[in-house]
């Protein structure tokens, strides 16, 4: 999931501004493939283990002193919209995302962006981290 301009995003008790991207993406941790005895391709194939992390782009426009730490946590939110108006605006929510990693780049042409991964939690462990509503 790729979102553009997100309208608001909020992490725990603060809000984020100025955020360019943000990006959902999932990986499998362990892949489990069987092959049977009549050729060479894979005949099953399961990702029991799965783990989503969410990639925020941040425009920085001046000094950044109070980042995200590795290891912080709360609910990630945001809202998007195909345009200005209130149609079609959905909200994404991660119950507890856990902050990975925080990074930045600086270039004479782009100006200043941070990078903040984070690891969406599952509550109970089969339920998936990111739910999408319409706002």
């Amino acid at each position: 999931m790729l979102v553009l301009n997100p309208r608001r995003v909020s992490f725990g008790a603060g809000a984020w501004g100025n955020v360019s991207s943000v990006s959902i993406g999932r990986t499998s941790n362990k892949l489990l493939a069987e092959w049977s005895d009549e050729g060479p391709h894979v005949v099953l194939v399961d990702t029991p283990e799965q783990m989503v992390t969410i990639r925020v782009v941040q425009e920085m426009l001046g000094d950044d002193m109070d980042t995200p730490r590795p290891g912080e946590s709360g609910e990630l939110s945001f809202t998007t919209g195909s345009n200005s108006s209130d149609a079609a605006t959905r909200e994404v929510t991660v119950g507890e995302a856990v902050v990975r990693t925080v990074g930045y780049e600086t270039s004479t042409s782009r100006g200043s962006r941070r990078f903040i991964e984070l690891v969406a939690v599952s509550e109970d462990g089969t339920t998936d981290p990111v739910s999408v509503d319409d706002a």
